[in-house]
């Protein structure tokens, strides 16, 4: 996966209240279709921002989150 799409995912969960509902209801039912690695899918199940970051999430998208992020 590119870190564009990364990004995408990660735009998605903070503004559609809906996928992000499913995503903190199963992570791994919200990103069922999405072109993840195995590595990306596991840090994006265990909301690791850390390695999210690494993989090339934005940072700001990582924090800015509702519910998920920073605040």
């Amino acid at each position: 996966m590119s870190r564009y799409d990364t990004n995408v995912i990660l735009y998605r969960l903070k503004k559609d209240a809906t996928f992000r509902d499913r995503f903190r209801s199963d992570p791994t039912a919200a990103l069922a279709d999405a072109d993840l690695t195995d590595e990306e899918r596991q840090a994006f199940a265990r909301w690791d921002v850390k390695r999210l970051n690494e993989l090339g999430g934005s940072l700001h998208l990582l924090l800015s989150i509702p519910g998920l992020g920073g605040h």
